[in-house]
């Protein structure tokens, strides 16, 4: 059965497809998205949060389809457990709330991270603002390297945002990504922080 020319293909003919291989198993992965993809978005779109996330529905019902795939030639999946539509679906549905579940975790890690910098970032202010001298600070900041100067400089002094601070920096080509900044400036605040307390002692 060439399941190209049938519009309606039965499950039990895109299973027999993906079983053939070759030819026959690209037509029935054609089919198996024909047939499924519109309810299965809807399925996934409906357990999303609204928000826009990197990972879209499209993306979690391709690796549905794949670990479907891998499931029918291992033998771990048979039409007797369920039909095709539901059985994508309860694929879907675990990609989606792990991935979900990923990006709370690192949603989390970050604003942690972010919460410490703008500590050290104020802790450093700070002791810049008690010694009432910006001299001192310009004296600090010339032994860093041009990176760190440029960093701090543009927070501190000119008062832009870490945002602003990326556009800029990526845009010049200094750093690649606003991950590279945002290292770059916790190394930076953590260096001058040693200066200014080696300096109180």
């Amino acid at each position: 059965m060439i399941l190209g020319l049938s519009k309606h293909p039965s499950d039990e003919a895109i299973v027999e497809g993906i079983l053939a291989g070759g030819r026959k198993e690209h037509e029935a992965l054609i089919a198996l998205y024909k047939k499924f993809h519109v309810s299965l978005e809807r399925f996934i779109i409906h357990r999303s949060t609204g928000r826009d996330y990197a990972k879209q529905p499209e993306d979690i019902i391709w690796e549905a389809i794949e670990a479907f795939v891998v499931n029918v030639k291992k033998g771990t999946f048979t039409l007797k457990d369920a039909t095709l539509e539901t059985y994508l679906k309860s694929i879907c549905k675990n990609l989606w709330f792990r991935y979900i579940s990923q990006e709370a975790s690192r949603e989390e890690r970050q604003n942690r991270y972010m919460a410490e910098w703008d500590k050290l970032e104020d802790d450093v202010s700070d002791m810049l603002i008690e010694k009432e001298n910006w001299e001192h600070y310009i004296n600090l900041v010339s032994k860093l390297g041009k990176n760190c100067r440029q960093i701090l400089d543009m927070r501190l002094v000119d008062g832009l945002s870490m945002q602003e601070i990326s556009q800029k920096l990526i845009a010049n080509g200094t750093f690649e990504n606003d991950q590279t900044v945002r290292n770059a400036k916790s190394k930076c605040l953590k260096r001058i922080m040693e200066m200014i307390t080696s300096n109180h002692q």
